[in-house]
């Protein structure tokens, strides 16, 4: 039987011209090269290269042999730079869950950045309520989640991935839009209007976290609407909204948009990742490495 590794030595003497010049490339001895080719050829019964003074020229029968075994070298290297691949998540596919807006934000020049440096990398998007987005986690139907906030789930591993700003969005002639930026205090006197989808309950508790005292409530009004909806109802004077900066692609006229300060500068929330410790998908690794590169993160707890 001729072996894979004889047919790589013809492919190299075809290609070099000579027997002493493909064995130095290969890296063995010219002796062992020639050989492996005499008994490539006392198996087949034929005479694959003339030996010359000139080196080694391939016969008309040897000509005709060297297409076929440069044809099945060169599908072998292809099939194993593949299996390469796909163990190092070059390749494959990745189902990503999230709730918030892909219009704007880290989460979409995170999504963009990697499709752009993996490109034979499949991602499938699911967007959905962050229980739904949870199970599906759990269940393997998800790689990952991208959720604002950072909940321990007792079933999953997470990493806090990046932070977006918390933007306050207002409608035309509202007092505050006349602000270049907003502070917590000039929210009390507002109606804030949160969607009871995601991500409104984040935003929710992070607000209440701030301003929200045993004595003084900001005046939450939650709408059981989708957050474009929401941004209409802002933009026709329903009220105000705090939203992630992921929305801020999506175009509604009559609206403004405003930074939201606090005594540390830019008032961010953080977005997590949840995945499945016994999920080994290469390219879920490959994803969660391509984050901590991009945002400076510590190793992530994988």
């Amino acid at each position: 039987m001729i072996e894979l590794r004889q047919l790589r030595y013809l492919v190299a003497a075809s290609e070099a011209g000579s027997f002493n010049r493909a064995a130095r490339k290969l890296g063995i001895k010219q002796a062992t090269l020639s050989r492996h080719i005499l008994q490539v050829e006392q198996r087949l019964g034929m005479i694959i290269f003339d030996r010359t003074t000139r080196g080694a020229i391939p016969t008309p029968d040897g000509a005709s042999y060297l297409l076929g075994a440069r044809r099945l070298v060169g599908e072998f290297d292809q099939l194993n730079h593949w299996v390469r691949q796909k163990k190092d998540g070059i390749i494959g596919q990745i189902a990503v869950g999230f709730h918030t807006s892909i219009s704007a934000g880290n989460l979409r020049g995170t999504l963009a950045a990697f499709r752009a440096a993996y490109p034979d990398i499949h991602i499938d998007y699911v967007e959905r309520d962050r229980t739904h987005l949870l199970r599906d986690v759990e269940c393997g139907m998800l790689d990952i989640a991208i959720l604002i906030g950072e909940v321990p789930e007792p079933d999953l591993k997470h990493q806090t991935l990046w932070s977006d700003r918390i933007i306050v969005v207002l409608p035309d002639g509202h007092v505050l839009a006349e602000k270049e930026q907003i502070v917590f205090s000039d929210l009390l006197r507002e109606t804030i209007l949160l969607s009871a989808s995601d991500p409104g309950p984040q935003i929710q508790k992070l607000l209440m976290a701030r301003i929200g005292t045993p004595f003084l409530q900001p005046h939450i009004e939650v709408r059981d609407v989708s957050r474009e909806t929401l941004l209409c109802i802002v933009a026709i004077g329903g009220g105000i909204t705090l939203t992630s900066e992921a929305v801020l692609g999506l175009g509604i006229e009559g609206l403004h948009y405003r930074d939201l300060i606090e005594s540390t500068g830019q008032f961010r929330a953080g977005y997590s990742g949840y995945w499945r410790e016994d999920n080994r998908n290469p390219v879920l690794m490959r994803f969660l490495k391509f984050v901590r590169e991009r945002y400076s993160l510590p190793p992530l707890r994988i």
